[in-house]
């Protein structure tokens, strides 16, 4: 088989596979890794951030680690329903798919209209695969002359995406697509508060910054019909960018029961300015008909509340009850609350996000709403290993109910523990 059949054959399928989206935006896709076990939760985790998905979704939540944690790696994967429709589309069509080129015209206009009229256009398969992943989190230090702490991290992230877009429209369909891989260095900084006297408070208050680096590395090629994708050459399109960000968190510490967070990342509209990429594949003299820059483009602040319960009592029947042992949370977010394209008033629903955990050392099992839709979760945490999954669906539109996607999450880390604060613990419980 030629090369270019090769990628013929590739872009039926990916065409396939993808629904179509606007590329014409304004702001640069979010860099933040939607978590396995807050997503279990539903997505509720503002107010938590207990552990190190603290450094996606709260800076401040590194002050509850209480040992120095060292992540060695982590692989994060998510499918989602649309990957299943697809395969087995390509299983029914496997002939036709291996074999397009020798099919006669007739049958390869038979072929192209199947995919036209068939419901794949509107399967949208979604695979994320994330690694390494690495992490360091400097367990709680004391500051010279205050009851107060220090908690500071520092963590490396990548993940590889593809975005694409067919278009049914034309006389023949046409394909867009846009690969990114991103990487992001973060390094965060919290203080943990424990006297609030001065403000007439009660509790402990824990303040976070979190300082960005990422780098991103895109190739994308829009409106290439099926004749054109067999002339179709990588070489010359790839740019890449970098951006600093800033992160800001806060969780307030009622009691050793409530607890109340506020989270948002890129305060500055972290700037991306793209050029054209060292990186080259194919012909490298088409890469000279490609401009040398993208217009800037900036990631759109996001801005989440939330507040967490932790039970000391769980009632089964009037009257009766049992002592949780601090191994049951509920939590409440709204998420993206400054979004202009999605207010408040109009898709109140998707900002909600419902979670409940209850641990059973080493296992949890976890269960929650995401945007109206339901969220269930599990995973096992060993000495040095930690499995979790979770399948939650999720909207891609902007209304509840438009475009559901339902995922499934998995993740396998290894992780080293040591030098645990045991003066800092027995202080907290009495927060």
């Amino acid at each position: 088989m030629k090369y270019n059949e090769k990628l013929l054959i590739f872009f039926i399928l990916l065409s396939i596979g993808f629904a179509k989206i606007l590329f014409a935006v304004k702001y640069e896709n979010n860099l933040f890794i939607k978590d396995v076990r807050p997503m279990g939760m539903g997505g509720a985790f503002t107010a938590i951030s207990d552990d190190e998905d603290t450094f996606f979704y709260n800076c401040a939540g590194i002050t509850q680690i209480y040992e120095d944690t060292l992540q060695i790696f982590s692989l994060r994967a998510d499918v989602d329903n649309h990957v299943i429709k697809a395969y087995d589309f390509y299983n029914e069509n496997k002939d036709n798919i291996l074999n397009f080129m020798d099919l006669s015209p007739e049958k390869k206009g038979e072929f192209v209209d199947k995919i036209v009229n068939s419901n794949m256009l509107n399967c949208a398969p979604n695979v994320l695969v994330s690694l390494p992943n690495i992490l360091f989190i400097k367990r709680p230090i004391a500051i010279k002359r205050s009851k107060n702490f220090l908690n500071f991290g520092l963590g490396f992230f990548s993940y590889v995406k593809v975005i694409g877009e067919f278009d049914k429209g034309a006389l023949l369909p046409s394909l867009s697509y846009k690969g990114e891989v991103t990487g992001v260095g973060m390094l965060p900084i919290a203080f943990r508060i424990y006297s609030l006297n001065s403000l007439n408070l009660p509790g402990v208050l824990s303040l976070g910054v979190n300082l960005k680096y990422m780098y991103r590395l895109v190739n994308s090629k829009e409106d290439l019909s099926l004749i054109e994708i067999g002339n179709f050459d990588f070489g010359g399109n790839f740019f890449d960018a970098t951006a600093f960000g800033v992160d800001f968190g806060a969780i307030y510490y009622l009691n050793s029961r409530w607890h109340l967070g506020i989270n948002t990342t890129d305060l500055y509209n972290s700037q991306f300015k793209y050029k054209k990429s060292k990186i080259r594949f194919g012909d490298d003299k088409k890469s000279d008909s490609i401009a040398d820059t993208y217009d800037s483009q900036e990631i759109s602040p996001v801005l989440n509340i939330g507040c967490a319960y932790i039970p000391e009592k769980f009632y089964y029947w009037p009257g009766k009850y049992i002592y949780t042992n601090e191994n049951i949370t509920f939590a409440f977010d709204l998420a993206d609350l400054n979004n202009p394209n999605e207010s408040f008033s109009l898709t109140p629903f998707k900002k909600i996000h419902i979670g409940t955990e209850c641990r059973l050392k080493p296992f949890s099992l976890r269960a929650g709403l995401n945007s109206g839709y339901p969220s269930f979760g599990a995973g096992i945490s060993l000495k040095a290993v930690n499995l979790e999954y979770a399948f939650y669906g999720e909207e891609k539109g902007i209304l509840p109910g438009q475009d559901p996607d339902w995922v499934h999450s998995f993740l396998l880390s290894i992780k080293l523990r040591w030098g645990r604060a045991i003066s800092l613990v027995k202080e907290k419980k009495h927060c």
